[in-house]
């Protein structure tokens, strides 16, 4: 990102609209690609954005970028977006108390800026309930729309970060929060079902659904393995992505462990990322040769991490169904390989992979079934193959990028458009 120029000069151009959510990029994973091809989005057509975020810092769940060691302030442009980053917290252990204060940091310097802003349209991203507060309280009269990655207060229940009463606080202020606002835009289809059922109106809520931001590498598995340095002879399963309590990889690791008790050869099993459960997954991993823990690699190297996988993986914690649609399927579906899943069969991940038949879907928690799984699909290539090609016409049906920007501008058209809500009576 760029110091934008305009604000050394003193200029103040009034946004059509402002965004607010803590992630942006060059946050490359999670929902920080999809805010900022949201907001490019609306800039290519002509759209005044500015956007109120956070420092970098996700997935490691650290400030490593140099440009925000000190300071609490910036303004930049990333090309026609203008930027308004502000310092937060960033907890060292992703807890309650760590993410409390996180949101509170970030709400309290984020809400001034809203409410400065001239920009005729607020739009929040969440999960960041911060976001989303900063957004309804500071919109003094002017539309807001929210655009829902995850459902926050069901994530805390699901992923064991809250225990049942703070995740229904957390969950019913969420709700609270999404009854002002005049649109919604959802990524998947469930969570409207989940919002009616909260007694949020349907006639405000729009499809959204995230898309492909990452363009698949064109080498072969072999070519891949040999830019990565990685063995080819090795039947290797790939997780990429954020390692925290939702994704429950300790029963990835202890699959790893199966496979070494049971003298399985020949397959490997890769972490590829960061987040709040990576320590401890180093250590429950040591001494089992079976399973690799990387750090997270750049844009460059992350298609080519996908293409030397004979498998994908995707896990979810046991008991995790409606909190989230993992955003890493929209890589995984374009990468022309083919998808293994634990997760709940009748949660969100399970329910769309089998509708789609684009994944091999298993319990999620049990290693000696998830090792089976593996064995099956490096046992049966035709099975592979037919899994890739179900995977890949999902992709290219569902998460096209053309029309994703079709349907940003269309969530931001319908807010402009409609009058401020006010808080349903339920």
């Amino acid at each position: 990102m760029a110091p934008d120029p305009g604000a050394a000069a003193g200029t103040d151009t009034a946004a059509d609209v402002c965004l607010v959510g803590i992630n942006y990029a060059p946050e490359t994973t999670g929902i920080a690609p999809y805010t900022t091809a949201m907001a490019r989005a609306w800039a290519a057509a002509g759209v005044r954005v500015e956007v109120v975020t956070g420092v970098p810092h996700y997935p490691a769940w650290r400030v490593d970028d140099p440009r925000y060691l000190e300071g609490s302030s910036w303004r930049e442009r990333d090309g026609d977006v203008r930027l308004h980053r502000v310092r937060h917290h960033v907890p060292a252990r992703v807890d309650l108390a760590g993410r409390a204060r996180m949101e509170s940091s970030f709400l309290r310097r984020a809400l001034p800026l809203v409410r400065r802003s001239r920009a005729g349209a607020v739009v929040a991203v969440t999960p960041s309930l911060s976001g989303l507060a900063a957004a309804v309280l500071g919109a003094r009269g002017r539309p807001v729309a929210a655009v829902v990655q995850d459902l926050t207060g069901q994530g805390a229940r699901e992923s064991g970060a809250a225990g049942g009463l703070a995740a229904g606080l957390i969950g019913a202020g969420e709700v609270a929060l999404l009854r002002r606002c005049a649109t919604i835009g959802v990524i998947t289809p469930q969570f409207r079902q989940s919002l009616a059922g909260a007694g949020v109106p349907a006639d405000r809520v729009l499809d959204v659904g995230n898309f492909t931001h990452v363009r698949p590498s064109s080498a072969t598995r072999d070519e891949a393995c040999a830019a990565l340095g990685w063995d080819p002879a090795v039947f290797r399963v790939v997780h990429t992505g954020n390692m925290g309590m939702k994704q429950g990889l300790e029963h990835v690791v202890d699959a790893a462990r199966v496979a070494a008790d049971r003298g399985v050869a020949g397959v490997e099993i890769v972490l590829v990322g960061a987040g709040n459960s990576r320590d401890d997954l180093v250590a429950r991993a040591r001494g089992v040769a079976a399973v690799r823990v990387l750090d997270p690699v750049d844009d460059v190297h992350y298609p080519l991490v996908l293409a030397a996988a004979d498998v994908l993986l995707l896990h979810e914690r046991p008991g995790v169904r409606e909190m989230c649609l993992p955003s890493k399927l929209t890589s995984y579906t374009a990468a022309r390989r083919p998808v293994l899943a634990g997760v709940e069969a009748e949660g969100i991940s399970g329910r769309t992979l089998s509708a789609a038949g684009a994944a091999l879907v298993v319990p999620p928690g049990d290693p000696g079934r998830l090792l089976d799984a593996i064995l099956e699909l490096r046992g049966d290539p035709a099975l592979r193959d037919r899994l890739a090609a179900a995977a890949r016409r999902h992709g290219e049906a569902v998460y096209g990028e053309e029309a994703a920007a079709r349907r940003y501008l269309d969530l931001l058209d319908t807010v402009r458009t409609r009058p401020a809500a006010t808080a349903v009576a339920v």
